[in-house]
């Protein structure tokens, strides 16, 4: 079953074995800059006082990512701290970014970044933008991008497009995220 989700919904979610047993809870999820694939999550344990692990979950140990849970088959599928050197950046690596059209226009700031999740793989298909300079109230939209996306710890450029197909929640993101390849496609 395929949903979509955001980075920030994803991290606290706990890693349980098919066994049942509670063995740590995500941190942060890591994206391949190339493609937006997750590649692997940092882990810390589990409880307020529990700090970061030096363990890390690649998505190779992962059977599956859930609404509720990322189940994994056993506790080795975690691996030991000389795994975690992976292609890959946090999720969370541009939050706070400025979101800028490839025009130069300033539109916002990415609040999250949304995930399109399969069976066998998770991609980033989008940001959720807060509009305007960062004050009380602001509205937040979430915007499809296409791949790969163009993105440093300060900034993210978008196609001018992908604002004409933001949406208000993720109800209605895969036919915004259709529409917006669809425009690209007939804008080449």
């Amino acid at each position: 079953m395929a949903f979509l989700t955001r980075v920030g919904d994803v991290v606290g979610r706990p890693v349980v074995t098919l066994g049942g047993d509670v063995i740590a809870q995500i941190k942060d999820v890591v994206l391949d800059p190339g493609d937006g694939r997750v590649t692997m999550f940092t882990l810390s344990g589990r409880g307020l006082l529990s700090g970061p692990l030096r363990e890390v979950l690649h998505w190779e140990g992962v059977h599956a990512l859930g609404m509720d849970a990322v189940m994994v088959a056993a506790r080795s599928a975690v691996a030991g701290p000389e795994a975690s050197r992976s292609v890959g950046a946090p999720g969370a690596g541009v939050s706070g970014a400025r979101v800028l059209t490839a025009e130069g226009e300033d539109m916002g700031r990415v609040a999250d970044v949304v995930l399109n999740v399969e069976q066998d793989a998770a991609r980033m298909v989008g940001y959720e933008v807060c509009l305007g300079d960062h004050g009380a109230g602001e509205a937040t939209v979430l915007l499809p991008v296409p791949l790969p996306a163009a993105a440093s710890g300060e900034n993210v450029v978008v196609p001018e497009a992908s604002f004409r197909f933001a949406v208000a929640d993720l109800t209605g993101f895969r036919e915004a995220a259709a529409g917006l390849e669809q425009a690209l496609k007939e804008a080449r």
